[in-house]
């Protein structure tokens, strides 16, 4: 395990990781945006800028496949690695995002796994066309569960791809064996609309804006009322939870976190960060690393378990 994660957290468990690994677009990008800190994530999340990470493994052995999607006129792209008949762990992207932000933990599996990274659909290869709904954006995912014979996955969703995530998990409890929230939303009552998301909405302004950040313009307006709906469900999610989260996240308010302890009905493990913002996959690479193999053998040790009489 990695000294910033000694051990593995019990459910309940709150553990602070007091220092960040790496610094985010770090030198002169940072200095330069330092005035205009309110905006920076923001920024980072709509151009990328700085979003890049170190791949190790070999990632020549990730290939990308397609599933049909009934009634949609675009299949969903998947980029899968690791051993086809190993442990599924499906890997959600947020808002906007790709498959590909998922490199590094697809160059790298482990023996025993197969990893599996969607473009959620209206983004990448996986069609262009916004799907707004939280529930649609589940559906569309429930073919990377596998067979109901097989053993139930893991899943590990990031901003948006949380709620994707607990949205699956709370359909599908049998199917799931652990989720990995990492800066989820998950609180309807802190999603905001900001005005310039409604100008964005405007038909003759969406015209001008990239297909994907239209898409997630779209689909972000609309998730609170997914939130809301989910909030209802997330009784049925009895799994075990790990939650990540920055404490200065400005995209996804850290109260998120205690919502997800207050209303799970097995209180979740919960990695704090302290000092670090949104883009936890870029700059805690290691760290959800270990938390991935702690909820792994956690799963592991539940689906060897002898049934409850």
């Amino acid at each position: 395990m990695i000294a910033d994660l000694p051990s593995c957290p019990a459910p309940g468990a709150i553990i602070e990781i007091a220092a960040p690994e790496q610094s985010l677009a770090g030198g002169a990008l940072t200095f330069i945006l330092e005035p205009l800190r309110p905006l920076r994530e923001p920024l980072i999340a709509m151009t990328g800028i700085g979003l890049d990470a170190e791949i190790e493994g070999d990632a020549s052995t990730i290939r990308r496949y397609n599933l049909p999607q009934a009634g949609a006129d675009h299949g969903l792209s998947v980029l899968a690695a690791g051993q086809p008949m190993g442990r599924r762990v499906v890997f959600i992207h947020g808002s906007p995002g790709l498959g590909e932000e998922w490199m590094p933990f697809l160059a790298d599996v482990p023996q025993g796994r197969v990893h599996l990274a969607p473009d959620r659909p209206g983004f990448g290869e996986s069609g262009t066309e916004p799907v707004t709904e939280l529930q649609q954006q589940a559906d569309a995912l429930v073919p990377l569960l596998g067979s109901p014979l097989q053993a139930p996955v893991v899943l590990v969703g990031y901003s948006y791809g949380g709620p994707v995530a607990l949205r699956l998990a709370a359909d599908h409890p049998e199917r799931v064996a652990g989720l990995l929230l990492i800066g989820a939303a998950a609180d309807p009552g802190l999603e905001e609309i900001h005005p310039l998301q409604e100008v964005a909405a405007v038909e003759f302004f969406q015209a001008l804006l990239p297909t994907e950040l239209a898409n997630s313009n779209a689909e972000l307006m609309a998730l609170r009322d997914g939130l809301e709906d989910l909030a209802d469900d997330l009784s049925r999610v009895r799994m075990p939870v790990t939650v990540v989260q920055g404490t200065a996240d400005t995209l996804v308010p850290p109260s998120n976190a205690d919502f997800l302890r207050e209303r799970l009905p097995v209180p979740p493990a919960t990695i704090m960060v302290e000092g670090e913002g949104h883009f936890l996959p870029w700059t805690h690479g290691a760290l959800l690393t270990a938390a991935l193999d702690c909820l792994m053998q956690g799963a592991q040790a539940q689906l060897s378990a002898p049934p409850e009489r």
